[in-house]
């Protein structure tokens, strides 16, 4: 497998364990050199997994449709 498309949430979520599990799936994509596809955004638990793949030193694509890129 080469890459991995993960959709989650741009906000915290209920529980701190959420990014903390997160945090430990963007690890674990880049332990196995699987590029991380996602929504795009820096917040979130969407966030937590991406900047846990680039703190890693791994792949990410962020996909984000123009009506929300438009939003920013």
């Amino acid at each position: 497998m080469k890459s991995l498309a993960v959709f989650c949430g741009s906000s915290k979520g209920a529980s701190a364990v959420y990014a903390e599990e997160a945090k430990k799936l963007g690890a674990e994509l880049t332990r196995r050199n699987i590029t991380l596809v996602y929504g795009g955004s820096s917040v979130g638990i969407m966030g937590a997994v991406a900047d846990s793949v680039l703190d890693a030193g791994g792949n990410v694509i962020g996909v984000m449709p123009d009506f929300l890129e438009k939003r920013k």
